[in-house]
């Protein structure tokens, strides 16, 4: 069995009208609590697996939950475990054997045997729960989720609706919880009780930020495949940050793998378009204004580490510029357009072949043959005279050369796998070229700034600036590369 569930962080300010609106609904409480298992080097946590048994009530019940397609959807197997409530079933993990989920199960424990299973950490939860059906026929388990999660004598609360689909069409889940982002200011969250609790065993503060994995695309993918893959691919590394993010995360490479994310997710839209009707224009947009917010707090902490070592060797008076009354990053990502939007993102991802252009496997590949080859002749066209070009026009090839990189990376499973990673390797190396020298134009411009209030940033910036010729010849010479890298996809 397989699941496509919704989780939604909810702030405390929303709990009392939710709770309303569910009793109005029919909504009753059970009592929830959960006993999660693993192995001492937590094998499970590692492969996204889950492995518990819960006292709903007072019955028991033993879930294994693994990953599935993409962030929201997961593979599900429960099996109800006969016994009295006050004593605590023994675990076993073939009560799972041939379910979906078992053959992940079975490959993560390949050479530890099942004993070597033990409670991790736990849950109690008191759950208020209804069935919603809605006028097109879609049928919702909706669960309102207040309770902590517990590891070793610490814990964290918990509040958050999981609105799980049961039936009928997909729409009426994303519809909801649209309803409860304008109405109620909660927020997408892909984070899982295992997930925080395996955070509250190993004092993970912060929490590792999460990173972009291959899509699950096969050679032989038609259009509307390629498009649903990538888009899960994506979503699934913006959302795990920004989850953190919303929650007051806002370390460095949290920070930064949101973007990387925000970065792909809107390189796909560009330069998938055609693929769907269903691709708006304004996504861009406002996923466009979340990334500068984000990326404020990069430039006042990440940048300027990176130039200091520069400005040290030059002896520089000054070595860091004010870091600006910012924008908030929690406040950014938590914004109710930003959340509608990868709602209805999201959306597409899981959408039917209705809002897909039809396109066999073949066109598709010539179809992504040709955007490649298109975006490639643009960044050596301007890589060419790099040196030569205004800054503004130097950015905009390194935002094309990140769009082509992703794009590749994205599409890398049609092609022979050896000759995509060659031409990477080129791309890879010209990009963190080009990041260098933005680096230093970056923060060449906030020394300007600062000047105006402390003059002993006109050493920095006009250091800095000079600095610039040497870093575009750098880059000038990376881009040479890419244009001798062979174009797999011819």
């Amino acid at each position: 069995m397989s699941e496509l569930e919704l989780k939604l962080k909810v702030p405390d300010a929303a709990l009392p009208s939710l709770r309303r609106a569910l009793r109005s609904h029919g909504a009753r409480t059970v009592h929830l609590q959960a006993r999660y298992y693993d192995t001492a080097d937590g094998r499970l946590a590692r492969q996204r697996i889950a492995l518990r048994l819960r006292l709903e009530g007072r019955r028991w019940v033993q879930t294994l939950k693994a990953a599935g397609d993409g962030a929201v959807h997961r593979l599900e197997h429960e099996v109800r475990v006969p016994g009295a409530a006050v004593t605590v079933p023994a675990l076993d993990p073939r009560r799972h054997d041939g379910s979906d989920a078992a053959s992940a199960l079975q490959a993560a424990l390949a050479d530890s045997p099942a004993a070597a299973l033990a409670e991790r950490h736990g849950t109690d939860v008191k759950r208020l729960r209804c069935h919603l059906r809605d006028a097109q026929g879609c049928q919702i388990e909706v669960a309102l989720d207040t309770g902590q999660a517990m590891a070793q004598g610490r814990t964290t609360a918990l509040a958050e609706l999981e609105l799980e689909h049961k039936g009928g069409p997909l729409s009426g889940v994303f519809n909801l919880a649209r309803a409860w982002v304008e109405h109620g200011g909660v927020w997408l969250c892909t984070t899982t009780k295992a997930e925080r609790g395996e955070r509250l065993l190993h004092r993970l503060d912060p929490p590792p930020a999460a990173k972009a994995r291959q899509p699950a695309l096969a050679a032989a993918t038609d259009g509307p495949g390629v498009l649903r893959a990538v888009l899960q691919s994506v979503l699934e590394q913006v959302l795990a940050n920004i989850s953190d993010v919303a929650e007051g995360v806002t370390a460095a490479e949290t920070i930064h793998q949101a973007r990387v994310g925000l970065r792909r997710l809107r390189t796909v839209l560009r330069e998938l378009a055609a693929l769907s009707p269903a691709i708006a224009p304004h996504w861009d947009g406002v996923l466009a204004d979340a990334f500068a917010k984000l990326g404020q707090r990069r430039d006042d902490e990440v940048v300027a580490a990176a130039v200091r070592p520069l400005l040290e060797a030059a002896s520089a008076p000054l070595l860091a510029w004010r870091a600006r009354a910012g924008v908030d990053p929690v406040l950014a990502v938590r914004d109710t357009a930003f959340q509608l939007t990868l709602l209805e993102i999201l959306q597409l991802a899981h959408a039917g072949d209705e809002q897909f252009v039809p396109l066999s496997p073949p066109a598709t590949r010539d179809w992504l043959a040709a955007r490649l080859a298109d975006l490639h002749h643009k960044v050596l066209h301007d890589g060419r005279r790099f040196e030569r070009l205004p800054l503004d026009r130097q950015h905009r090839v390194r935002k094309r050369l990140k769009r082509l990189r992703y794009l590749a990376e994205l599409t890398a499973a049609l092609w022979p796998a050896e000759d995509v990673q060659r031409y990477l390797k080129r791309l890879t190396a010209a990009q963190d070229a080009l990041g260098r020298h933005n680096d230093v134009a970056v923060a060449a411009a906030a020394f300007r700034t600062e000047a105006a209030q402390q003059p002993l940033a006109w050493y920095a910036a006009g250091y800095l600036q000079a600095h610039l010729d040497s870093t575009a010849r750098v880059a000038r010479k990376a881009l040479t590369q890419v244009a001798d890298a062979a174009r797999y996809w011819g």
